[in-house]
């Protein structure tokens, strides 16, 4: 199926929906949805990024952030230039040989997606925080790696998904731009049953940064409408965080062994997951003693000081200054939607919220630095795509981990039961779907226009091949009556 088929059966998919609407509206309540369990994830396997370079760039040291994109299918992703091209996602292959692998190749070559802008955001280690393919647009986020003085202002931009263009649209502040932290890493689209509950179509955050103060104390979740990005400042609703003054999850600097959230604790990314009430978040976390300082692999040192004080850490895998709870493991938070509903609601606040699961990740090939680099996440097949950092040996680029969700790789809400919502709901309900339609319908124009012209340049190569034809058939007619007057 090629993506302009995918996209438009994707778009007459929603229209019949729309059609079969004539019927009084069932409105289904999404609260009484199911869980993802742990067991719900499904290992499919892995595939390998393009081992070559396109337009000037690779894939070494690179793969998040990451994002789907149903026209393709396929997957953005990022070079550690903060560069981004389009690749193709070839059948996952399940096996800790990296040779037995597929790789993928590229849509697209890669681009500044902020065409020059990044730089605006700030000037120490500036970075892209994350992507989302939505509305017919690739919405990015930059943030500041080392931002001291909590000096970034702006985070969310967005533009056309042809990445040659230069139609970038930026810089907004999502919340609130004082605290760009909360908010400048990765998306998630939320499902449209749950966007009124929860305050918009999508879902933004940040966790687990350096200058831990401007920042979440675990996964963070803020609802918004990706519509609006490129205006100055974009309202939206806190569903989830913690501070230094409410670290639920855990202390940033505790000394304890805390497998839930330390200053190991990393983000890649967030997935909304269809037809639950789940929200997945996907990192990576320590399990040992939390301890900052330089590494090492040597029992006998741990704990005397380096040459400005700070302890050195037990960790045999990084001896880099810094952040250690060495062993790491790749792990998964699992968050309840009616938890974001109440906070929402006001009945909740965004830290007195906890996940439901706390659940390990693992892949048949490990990768010492134990790093996500993004998320993507195909509602139609229930598909996760996973970028795991540094783990090809091929210059160490990184691994698309590919994960099912559910029995099977689907799973199925709840039978609906007879309407009982107000009239109110319902409209919400259908204004909602026609957002999405409408949004549809502007990718699937950028896609029609692709294939007018294709289908013009297949016309006239059939006028010349049936030309040259007439030619082939007049100059054998004359051949014959050649050797025909030469007998």
């Amino acid at each position: 199926m090629t993506r302009y088929t995918r996209a438009l059966l994707t778009l007459l998919t929603g229209l019949v929906l729309v059609l079969l609407t004539r019927a009084p509206l069932v409105a289904q309540d999404p609260t009484t949805q199911p869980r993802v369990a742990e067991t719900d994830l499904q290992y499919l396997g892995a595939f390998r990024g393009p081992l070559d370079a396109a337009n000037g760039d690779n894939l070494a040291f690179g793969g998040g952030p990451l994002a789907f994109n149903p026209a393709g299918p396929s997957l953005f992703v990022t070079s550690r230039a903060h560069r981004v091209a389009e690749i193709s996602i070839p059948t996952p292959v399940n096996s800790a040989n990296i040779g037995d692998l597929p790789i993928a190749t590229y849509l697209q070559g890669f681009f500044d997606p902020t065409v020059g802008h990044l730089n605006e955001i700030g000037t120490d280690g500036q970075g892209l925080g994350g992507l989302l393919v939505q509305g017919g647009k690739l919405l990015g986020t930059g943030w500041v790696y080392y931002d001291a003085g909590n000096g970034q202002r702006f985070s969310h931009y967005a533009r056309s998904l042809r990445l040659n263009e230069a139609s970038w649209s930026g810089w907004s502040a999502v919340w609130d731009a004082a605290k760009t932290g909360y908010v400048s890493g990765y998306m998630a689209t939320i499902p449209t049953e749950w966007q009124t509950l929860l305050g918009g179509p999508t879902l933004t955050g940040q966790c687990c940064i350096p200058i831990v103060s401007r920042t979440s104390f675990g996964p963070d979740a803020f609802a918004f409408n990706g519509a609006l990005v490129g205006q100055a400042l974009v309202p939206a609703f806190p569903l989830l965080y913690y501070t230094g003054a409410h670290p639920t999850l855990g202390l940033w600097d505790g000394t304890v062994i805390n497998t839930t959230y330390n200053q190991s604790t990393g983000m890649g990314g967030a997935a909304v997951i269809a037809g639950t009430r789940t929200a997945l978040f996907i990192g990576r976390n320590g399990l040992g003693t939390p301890c900052y300082g330089e590494g090492t692999g040597n029992l006998a040192l741990v704990g005397t000081p380096d040459e400005v004080g700070h302890p050195l850490c037990y960790d045999p895998v990084n001896n880099y200054k810094g952040t250690h709870a060495y062993p790491y493991r790749y792990q998964v938070w699992a968050y309840d939607l009616n938890d974001f509903a109440a906070v929402k609601a006001g009945t909740k606040q965004p830290w007195e919220i906890v996940p439901y699961g706390v659940w390990p990740l693992t892949f048949p090939i490990d990768q010492k630095d134990v790093s996500i680099g993004g998320v993507g996440y195909d509602p139609v097949t229930q598909r996760l795509y996973i970028a795991q950092m540094l783990a090809d040996p091929n210059e160490y680029r990184p691994l698309i981990q590919v994960f099912h969700i559910g029995n099977g790789g689907v799973v199925t809400p709840p039978v609906t039961p007879p309407a009982t919502d107000s009239q109110a709901l319902i409209i919400a309900q259908l204004t909602a779907r026609i957002a999405v339609l409408e949004a549809q319908v502007n990718a699937i124009t950028t896609l029609q226009r692709d294939r007018d012209a294709a289908l013009a340049r297949i016309t006239t190569i059939k006028v010349l091949i049936a030309q040259a034809q007439k030619q082939t058939t007049a100059q054998a007619a004359l051949r014959t009556l050649a050797e025909a007057l030469l007998k």
